[in-house]
């Protein structure tokens, strides 16, 4: 089975750095043949590309996107419902031309295009501190171990860490 883990945030933006952060620690551990760890942290056009060339039965996506959660808040979903309507979907295209990364863009442009395989997933983190700076916050810091236990449970890996 292929399946791919891809991270996506911004590098030195504190806990928005999560994603590109864990695909780090990811990359050092042993993988189950078909696995492939990533980090997707560019725009929504170029990811939607590079799934149009490679086939995954299975992805997991992982970043930290604000809900207005408690920060460090872990959340899966499965990206299933429908989608936003015409208006938004192009406003988010726009956004990752003119460089814009965020998940949710990544997500809905790949699956209005319909390159992400039916079993895709979703693992977002709460973040507290969005602004320039290296490191996380406690809160997000903490939710590491237990994103590493999801993504290794979900990608057939065990929970090893």
């Amino acid at each position: 089975m292929r399946v791919l883990i891809a991270g996506v945030g911004y590098t030195f933006l504190h806990d928005l750095s999560f994603g590109p952060v864990l695909i780090q620690r990811l990359q050092e551990m042993d993988w189950p043949a078909g696995v492939e760890v990533t980090d997707l942290s560019q725009s929504p056009i170029a990811v939607y590309q590079q799934f149009s060339e490679r086939q995954y039965e299975k992805v997991i996506f992982v970043g930290a996107v604000r809900r207005d959660r408690a920060p460090g808040m872990i959340h899966c979903s499965r990206p299933d419902g429908p989608l936003p309507a015409g208006e938004e979907i192009q406003a988010r295209i726009g956004e990752g031309v003119s460089g814009t990364v965020s998940l949710d863009s990544t997500v809905i442009v790949c699956r209005y295009f319909g390159v992400l395989p039916a079993d895709t997933l979703v693992v977002e983190v709460e973040p507290e501190d969005e602004s320039w700076g290296d490191g996380f916050t406690p809160s997000v810091d903490a939710s590491m171990e237990k994103v590493i236990e999801i993504v290794r449970r979900e990608a057939g890996a065990g929970v090893e860490v």
